[in-house]
């Protein structure tokens, strides 16, 4: 195909949409004018040679050559005239001559097919009438390879050589002819039909397709200003892997000019390796993929790039790239130094449970340990506020204090992140370790100056202690964790000893897990819903889909009694897909056209069998997979690993809609959102408490709705308790709420009865009335729990 010369930007951006679909239509035309002319160039000159052969007895050679060199001599043309076309770039007026050239050619080819077809017919007999037959109807079917996108080329071939060959059988058999003239008659119809309904089509591509390069070139606009603002470099390459619209902030990334890096190798960047094989692999392959690190040479210095990249319907391949040096030094040096903290120089958590193993099995005279489990409070918050680079000075200075508390005998380590252990030989008894734990937080809180600010921190501490041969290695670390549970649980700067009693309350979830095992088989699941409400209509929009457990002995036992239990064992793979199939198997009787929410944990997500259960659960009840919504936190999306990233897109593909919920707490990264296209955004309820009175809690809620509207993502807010936080919600551009105002959770049964009576919030029905007693008694309970 011709490279088409578009002109400039400038002119380009002033085209009308009209003219644009005109210009791809042209060059669409042409291309396929001469792909047709090319297969049809050997049928061609067979059909000739056909003719010569059957009819030169009957018909003057000279006649034969000499109309068989005009149609070479035209075909010839046509191509020679392509073949030139496609070397040099094309203005849309040449575009217009060559168009017209081609269809000047191929009239004249017509004519000479038709002027031919009704000499001969003036000499068959025999044989020849089928072979002129033949070629004839070949000659009317090649429209739908030359002419199949040129409806007036196709309609002129079509009338001309159809003509004449009715002249043809007309002459030979008078008005015997006539119901083969009518047969003729009706192929030609369907032959143009053909011709007009892929002209159709075309038309119809063009003109998505100029809505499609719209929309790229505003997604292009929104990139570069994402660019920059951001710390990552967006890359394009061909179908060849040659770099194309070279960005700035590459070029300088890279240590090179744009002009230089435009349309060369992406790969030649990168020092060879098995991580540019794979690189290699991908783009081959045009297969999608994240987080692939290269090595890129900076001088004399290596660096490594990260880069992420998806194909592109147009052929091309579009991504990220960034900077990830320092952490893979970080990572190189962590994995080198396989024994020590790279921070603090303390033992990691390798060498202290080695170090705590070997002295119970070989020393006889230490029989006596005393373990303690450090973890500092709101240690992130620092991190978040002052940045690592504080964080680390405190942690090594917190290090170094523990250190300079114990004897040399003694172990202190770094387990990870602000957890730290220390291991004590001791007879002392459960005061002294008690105030020995005092000591180490006072050294944790005395003051510690870093660049004239000062800092002060606290912590937690879990102590468990072993006298004779009470506990191995193993037994003595899970009590000192069961301890450091306990202390973060009565707050910070606490201190807990092992007790038989916190034993008891493990022992106590472990009875919670092996119960719930058998809560799916005993049928003691259940599913309440709560209904959503479309904040411009007033109308019930949706149904999230809530689970409670109808325990024999405990009666009612709240999620959050439970679902950290499954969550941790994995009883939440089969218990989420039983939800996934209750939920449909329940509403799918319900009238109206709602929409239905399932939350999806990390662990689910995470699951090689989620898309297959979603897909049997949707086809077994017939659910149209558009009204069904998975909601996923923000922990889905930080997990490694591309296995949830792969599920996700699995279930995109499925029709099914995907929600992020409780946006605007823990880390909230707006990256989440680039990553995936989301089609809704849960606003959590802390923000929606606040929404009346608090100016920021506002601010926090109209940026959602805003960004969200940006990205073509639908918001809901969670928590609605009361008539002016919803007016609020309404007025800051939330499209739809959920709470205790609308209604309550209940059992699905009431919903299928009562939905009509739900329909809009200011129907004060006894529907309504119904939920808001329900809501109006949670909140009496939960007062009660807090006073």
């Amino acid at each position: 195909m011709a490279k088409l010369d578009s002109g400039p930007p400038t002119e380009m951006a002033e085209w009308s949409v009209a003219e644009a679909v005109d210009h791809l239509l042209l060059s669409q035309r042409l291309a396929n004018f001469r792909t047709g002319t090319r297969l049809v160039l050997l049928g061609a000159t067979g059909s000739m040679l056909a003719i010569i052969i059957a009819f030169y007895h009957s018909v003057p050679l000279v006649v034969l050559l000499g109309w068989a060199a005009s149609v070479l001599i035209l075909l010839a043309a046509s191509n020679f005239s392509a073949a030139r076309f496609e070397k040099s770039p094309a203005t849309y007026p040449a575009l217009r001559r060559h168009w017209q050239q081609c269809m000047a050619l191929e009239a004249l080819r017509t004519i000479s097919w038709s002027a031919i077809t009704v000499y001969l017919a003036f000499f068959v007999q025999g044989y020849q009438v089928a072979t002129l037959a033949v070629i004839t109807m070949a000659n009317l079917f090649m429209v739908l390879l030359v002419h199949r996108t040129a409806p007036f080329a196709a309609a002129f071939r079509l009338s001309v050589l159809g003509l004449a060959s009715a002249v043809g059988m007309w002459a030979n058999y008078g008005a015997e002819s006539l119901p083969a003239i009518l047969l003729l008659a009706l192929y030609l119809y369907a032959l143009g039909g053909s011709v007009r309904e892929q002209d159709r089509q075309l038309i119809q591509w063009a003109e998505a397709e100029v809505d499609r390069n719209e929309a790229a070139g505003t997604v292009r606009m929104l990139l570069n200003d994402y660019e920059e603002h951001s710390s990552d470099w967006l890359w394009t390459v061909d179908l060849g892997g040659r770099l194309l619209g070279v960005s700035e902030r590459f070029g300088e990334a890279s240590g090179r000019s744009q002009a230089e890096l435009e349309g060369s190798p992406l790969l030649d960047l990168f020092l060879p390796g098995e991580d540019l094989d794979e690189l290699s692999h991908f783009l081959q392959r045009r297969e999608p993929f994240r987080n692939h690190v290269v090595r890129f040479p900076q001088g004399e210095v290596v660096n490594y790039w990260e880069l992420s990249a998806r194909p592109r319907p147009d052929g091309r391949t579009s991504g990220v790239a960034r900077d990830v040096t320092s952490d893979r030094l970080i990572e190189e040096r962590v994995a080198f130094m396989a024994h020590f903290d790279n921070l603090t120089g303390l033992a990691n958590r390798y060498l202290f449970n080695e170090r705590l193993r070997e002295t119970l099995e070989t020393d006889a005279n230490a029989r006596d340990l005393a373990l303690f489990y450090l973890d500092l409070d709101d240690f992130k918050a620092v991190n978040d506020t002052r940045g690592h680079q504080v964080g680390d000075r405190l942690l090594r200075e917190i290090g170094n204090r523990l250190e300079n508390e114990v004897r040399g005998r003694d172990l202190v380590a770094r387990l990870g992140g602000d957890e730290f252990a220390i291991l004590l030989e001791t007879r002392l008894g459960a005061g002294m370790l008690l105030e020995r734990a005092h000591r180490f937080l006072s050294v944790i809180r005395e003051p510690l100056e870093i660049e004239g600010q000062a800092y002060r921190i606290s912590g937690s501490i879990g102590i468990a202690h072993r006298c004779e041969d009470e506990c191995d290695a193993e037994e003595l670390m899970r009590r000192a964790d069961l301890a450091l549970f306990a202390a973060k649980d009565k707050g910070r700067d606490t201190i807990a000893l092992y007790s038989d009693a916190m034993d008891r309350a493990a022992r106590e979830r472990r009875t919670i897990e092996t119960d719930l095992r058998e809560a799916v088989a005993r049928g003691e699941l259940r599913l309440h819903y709560q209904p959503t409400m479309d904040l411009d209509t007033g109308k019930v929009s949706g149904y999230e889909s809530l689970l409670r457990w109808y325990h024999p002995t405990h009666g009612i036992v709240p999620p959050d009694k439970f679902l950290d239990v499954a969550e941790e064992t994995g009883l939440i793979v089969p218990i989420g897909e039983w939800v996934i199939r209750q939920a449909l198997a329940e509403t799918s009787r319900w009238e109206g056209d709602f929409r239905i929410a399932i939350n999806l944990s990390p662990t689910q997500v995470g699951s090689p069998y989620l898309a297959d259960v979603v897909s049997q659960a949707l086809h077994a009840h017939e659910f149209d997979p558009a009204r069904v919504e998975f909601e996923i936190t923000e922990h889905v999306l930080m997990q490694k690993g591309t296995l949830c990233a792969s599920n996700l897109d699995k279930l995109r593909e499925l029709g099914v809609q995907i929600a992020l919920d409780d946006f605007g707490v823990g880390y909230s990264s707006l990256g989440y959102l680039r990553s995936f296209p989301f089609d809704r955004i849960k606003i959590d309820r802390s923000f929606v408490e606040g929404v009346e009175r608090e100016n920021d809690s506002q601010a926090i809620i109209s940026s959602i709705t805003r960004l969200a509207d940006a990205l073509g993502m639908a918001t809901t807010a969670e928590g609605v308790e009361t008539r002016g936080q919803l007016d609020m919600l309404r007025k800051l551009g939330c499209h739809e709420a959920q709470g205790y105002l609308i209604c309550a959770p209940i059992m699905g049964e009431r919903f299928a009865t009562a939905r009509s009576t739900a329909a809009t919030f200011e129907d004060e029905d006894s529907g309504i009335i119904e939920y808001r007693q329900a809501r109006d008694a949670a909140l009496s309970r939960r007062q009660t729990r807090v006073n």
